[in-house]
């Protein structure tokens, strides 16, 4: 449900402006939570896997790093589960380059005197 969530989805869905880079002027960032680009089998030719599939989003929107792992972990379960562990190959072509701040709030109730 929603009410889990640490802040609802509709306040990162619209890209409004441009894109703040991980760089030198944004310190502090902690890393993506992705890690795990290629899955499969790797050092497989083109030629061995008859279909090529592609995941693709169909609004532009913001996707941070927590949902392409979390899509990742899905497909590659569902992959091993239909074709085994060595009958697919699957690239994360994305890298999360966009920073998501976080105003980090204070939720903790005081003492009531």
């Amino acid at each position: 449900t929603l009410a889990n969530l640490s802040r609802f989805p509709c306040s990162y869905r619209y890209c409004k402006n441009k894109p703040y880079p991980k760089s030198r002027f944004c310190r502090g960032v902690p890393d993506a939570k992705i890690r795990i680009f290629d899955l499969g089998r790797k050092k497989a030719k083109v030629d061995e896997f008859p279909l090529c599939g592609h995941m693709v989003s169909d609004e532009y929107e913001q996707l941070s790093s927590e949902a392409l792992e979390a899509a990742r972990i899905c497909a590659n379960k569902y992959m091993v589960k239909s074709c085994g562990k060595d009958g697919f190959h699957i690239r994360v072509r994305l890298h999360p380059f966009h920073v998501i701040r976080i105003n980090k709030m204070l939720s903790c109730a005081g003492a009531d005197r």
